[in-house]
């Protein structure tokens, strides 16, 4: 099996040199950059399956590159470093596209299991260097949307969830009364929007997460495929949560939210273009 490829891109050497070598020592396939330009030129001859990027650099800085990367490879998975721990960059950047972020200074253990869960969401896009396109439908959006919480924070959020059992043929109701956030913990369920089938849910799914920030958000139906166990969570009770913990965690739950939601829209766009006959085409570039 061939090594996974990664890119590195930072204007400072010591720092591509080991972080290149560290991953270069766990197995993977590394190719370094000074900047965006220099990144864009080897990016015009291959693609990577994960790219690890520095935000403030000469020329082209990593947000800029981003987007430009995003045009040539639109699955591409990206994780972003920086100096400066600034909850606005990390939004911003995720909002641009990237997968995850680090700040400097990268510890290794830390580094490490960013790159195998950015390289298993890279795999579950499919999206290799190859450019071929293979979709498959296993995701842990739990896991995402509870990313950063310590084991006691999550089981917390998780016991304040309603559990309830449905039929199959049942349709799953999302207001507030029953709590508009769900966690799949057991069946499989049909998202529809406007009559046509967009999504379906399985075990460790989470449906309804922009509810979080504004209710009137859902408004897709949910019907039951077979026999289901959801776990509801209403929005007051996530807002009382986090009334009562640390501002810090508020902010990486904002983030995971913002990237759930993007990959739900990614995952969409996918279905469409399968919808639409266009799934053997090559990404441009």
């Amino acid at each position: 099996m061939n090594p996974r490829k990664i890119m590195v891109v930072d204007d400072e050497q010591n720092i591509r040199d080991i972080i290149s070598e560290f991953l270069q020592e766990v197995g993977y396939e590394v190719t370094v950059a000074v900047d965006g330009l220099d990144a864009l030129e080897k990016v015009a001859y291959e693609q990577f399956d994960l790219y690890l990027i520095d935000v403030y650099m000469p020329r082209m800085g990593g947000l800029d590159l981003i987007v430009k990367l995003k045009e040539i490879q639109p699955l591409a998975v990206i994780i972003v470093t920086t100096g400066y721990s600034s909850i606005d960059v990390a939004i911003k950047a995720i909002r641009t596209g990237a997968y995850h972020y680090l700040t400097k200074p990268i510890q290794a253990e830390e580094l490490l299991k960013v790159v195998e869960s950015g390289l298993k969401h890279s795999a579950d896009l499919g999206e290799s260097a190859s450019g071929a396109v293979e979709f498959t439908t296993e995701k842990q959006s739990e896991l995402l949307l509870l990313r950063g919480f310590t084991m006691e924070q999550a089981a917390d959020f998780k016991n304040m969830g309603t559990v309830m059992e449905y039929k199959f043929g049942d349709t799953i109701d999302l207001d507030d009364e029953h709590g508009p956030l769900i966690f799949v913990e057991s069946g499989r369920l049909n998202v529809y929007y406007n009559g046509a089938m967009v999504e379906t849910l399985k075990e460790g799914d989470v449906w309804g997460e922009e509810s979080f920030m504004n209710f009137n958000a859902t408004f897709t139906n949910l019907v039951a495929q077979s026999d289901v166990i959801l776990r509801h969570f209403k929005s007051k009770k996530i807002k009382e949560f986090f009334t009562y913990n640390d501002e810090m965690l508020t902010y990486r739950y904002m983030i995971n939210l913002i990237q759930c939601m993007y990959m739900k829209w990614r995952r969409s766009i996918y279905r469409i273009g399968l919808y639409s006959g266009f799934h053997t085409e090559k990404p441009a570039g």
